[in-house]
């Protein structure tokens, strides 16, 4: 993508906006509005500015000539995709204020711009807004084809992914620890008024007591993630077993938080890398002069992919600044180096031509072609070579494998009868088999965890070398504080009425009161004890309806559905770390900027949505569960 940002501070980065340094790789037309498109060559330069100046409402067919007339000026010069233009059009259209009618402009402007992710992503939005479906449809094809091509974005989508799992992460701890707290709190109240029996009312001083402890965290400065472990580990004796695994699971996930926040700290230099016109902008970004370095290589991109990637991009970015010479070594370089590459032939092969090696030229063309037969470029490229030599039977020969190759390239909207100039099809650089690599668990991650800013945002004060001790002894603390819990005699709420016992075994087994067994209301004795149990049921049911609405899914685990809780409890993480990672982009303005507040916006509704249906949900699972033990009313 094309928007360029500036460098985020290290408290920003933290509040999840990292991502903004990579999955957007900058844009240099951003900060130099003086000179748009800056690095093109100047006759690709004066196109682009064309293009976007004739874009607009009604403006269809002259916009149409401005870019084949672009294209061609690309082709010129081995350029695949300018993905700067639909963000300088989009940024013109909003500012003359018209960019709801800007859908056909866009439209037009995928032939220059194949590799903007931005670009087709909008216009599958449009389309599912306009129900134009043979366009989504297409556009669909494109934005896939975009993907699968687009290698200067794969870090990004890499780092948006895992900003995304990890605001997910924590916004589940967070749901599942304050939920297990209200499941527990009645239960732990009442075993801490056992040590205030000579005071009076010691319900009262328990109450605060628990208050206290439970707040104290938060009021200190703790971390969310400390204080989430710290909150699953108390509860632990008072939950049932499908409870102590939203916990154990909760705290899981606190651990892959950890790891990566390591993960994004060690990834954190790439995007300088990008910033300075490294070799992640090889594809879809203008050439600054220069070639790119190897460095793609070193530090946490390593193997023999990113080598690859490296090597190609270095070659790449020579073929569009010009340099023919030196492109041709690096070609030759990496055929040596990576065997038989249709690729690299195919783009080797331009180069020869242009250098005047034309048998040469169609060698590496034949050679392309023989290793990729369905590839499309080799077969066109030397088509349009025999055309130009006057090669009339072997240009028939291969005509109509040529003209189907070439127009089976997806994202890329190639016209053979529009190709009519000699245009030579370069081949971008793919994205290979690198996400096995990319998230493959290093000891670099544990080292960078501790100085991450995950870690001082949300395990503090745990010492960074002390993070997955502390996780670790949560976990065994939680285990272990559920099976003593088994051994020694604690309180227990009956789910149904509140009633508290003691009891020194399993909760399943004891989590329903003996009265509300025998469904026998308010009890079949007068008194004392009748007003006791109306007392509890009365206060009982606004508490777990009050839990219900406040925490949704605290209702259903009242109700004994711990795995159908769980998996609301998964839904709505999942919306609200949607709505944390897009909503600060959503800021932004631009192209990006739209699509992140339609994306905040729509996960801002699915969580309100989600939060109104479980909180409706376990109020009614509770009054089930109250029916089922005629808690509702008395038996006669």
């Amino acid at each position: 993508m094309t928007r360029r940002v500036p460098n985020p501070s290290r408290r920003s980065w933290a509040r999840f906006a990292l991502f903004l340094l990579i999955l957007v790789p900058p844009d240099p037309s951003r900060v130099a509005a003086a000179e748009p498109f800056p690095g093109y060559p100047e006759s690709v330069r004066r196109q682009a500015i064309r293009v976007v100046e004739s874009a607009g409402p009604g403006s269809g067919e002259a916009l149409e000539l401005e870019v084949r007339a672009l294209r061609r000026a690309m082709f010129a010069n081995a350029i695949l995709s300018m993905n700067a233009v639909p963000d300088r059009v989009f940024d013109r259209a909003a500012r003359e204020g018209w960019n709801r009618g800007s859908y056909e402009s866009m439209r037009a402007i995928t032939r220059v711009a194949p590799l903007s992710l931005p670009l087709w992503t909008w216009l599958v939005r449009e389309d599912v807004a306009r129900f134009r479906l043979e366009e989504f449809l297409f556009d669909v094809k494109g934005l896939l084809g975009a993907f699968r091509q687009y290698a200067p974005g794969l870090v990004g989508h890499a780092v948006w992914l895992v900003l995304f799992a990890s605001a997910s992460a924590c916004w589940f701890a967070i749901w599942a620890s304050l939920n297990l707290l209200m499941r527990a709190l009645p239960a732990l109240t009442l075993d801490v008024a056992r040590l205030f029996k000579g005071l009076p009312r010691p319900e009262i001083f328990a109450s605060g007591v628990v208050l206290a402890v439970f707040t104290a965290p938060v009021a200190c400065g703790v971390g969310i993630a400390a204080t989430a472990v710290f909150w699953v580990a108390l509860s632990a004796a008072y939950l049932r077993r499908g409870e102590l695994v939203i916990g154990g699971t909760a705290i899981l996930l606190l651990a892959c938080l950890f790891l990566c926040g390591g993960f994004l700290q060690a990834i954190h230099p790439v995007a300088g890398m990008a910033r300075q016109g490294g070799w992640l902008g090889g594809e879809g970004y203008s050439y600054r002069g220069g070639s790119i370095s190897g460095e793609g290589g070193t530090g946490l991109l390593t193997g023999e992919e990113w080598e690859r990637m490296a090597r190609f991009g270095r070659a790449r970015s020579e073929m569009e600044g010009g340099n023919l010479r030196s492109a041709e070594s690096l070609w030759t370089e990496f055929i040596s180096e990576e065997g038989d590459s249709g690729e690299a032939y195919n783009n080797r092969g331009i180069v020869r031509v242009r250098l005047g090696k034309t048998e040469e030229g169609l060698a590496d063309f034949e050679a392309a072609a023989s290793l990729d037969p369905e590839g499309g470029r080799a077969q066109w490229n030397a088509y349009q070579v025999y055309l130009q030599e006057f090669r009339l039977a072997q240009a028939s020969r291969i005509q109509p494998v040529a003209w189907a190759g070439i127009r089976s390239l997806v994202p890329f909207d190639y016209r053979a009868e529009e190709m009519t100039h000699g245009e030579l099809v370069t081949a971008p650089l793919r994205v290979g088999d690198v996400w096995r690599s990319l998230f493959t668990v290093r000891d670099e991650w544990f080292r960078e965890a501790r100085r991450s800013p995950f870690h001082e945002r949300f395990f503090r004060p745990v010492p960074g070398g002390w993070v997955t001790a502390f996780l670790a002894a949560g976990l065994a603390w939680t285990a272990l504080w559920k099976l003593l819990s088994r051994k020694i005699w604690m309180s227990s709420v009956c789910r149904s009425c509140g009633a508290g016992t003691l009891v020194v075994r399993s909760r399943e087994t004891t989590d329903i009161c003996n009265a509300c067994r025998a469904q026998i209301g308010k009890g079949i004795r007068g008194g004392e004890e009748r007003e006791r149990r109306g007392l509890s049921i009365s206060l009982h049911r606004p508490y777990v309806r009050a839990c219900s609405v406040l925490f949704p899914g605290a209702g259903a685990l009242w109700a004994g559905k711990e795995f159908q809780a769980m998996l609301y409890g998964v839904l709505l993480s999942l919306s609200a770390g949607l709505f944390t990672v897009s909503w600060s982009a959503g800021r932004l303005g631009g192209l990006i900027g739209a699509m992140q507040t339609d994306l905040w916006r729509a996960a801002l509704a699915v969580f309100a949505v989600l939060w109104l249906v479980v909180a409706a949900w376990g109020w009614r699972s509770f009054e089930n569960l109250q029916l089922h033990h005629n808690v509702a009313g008395e038996r006669l």
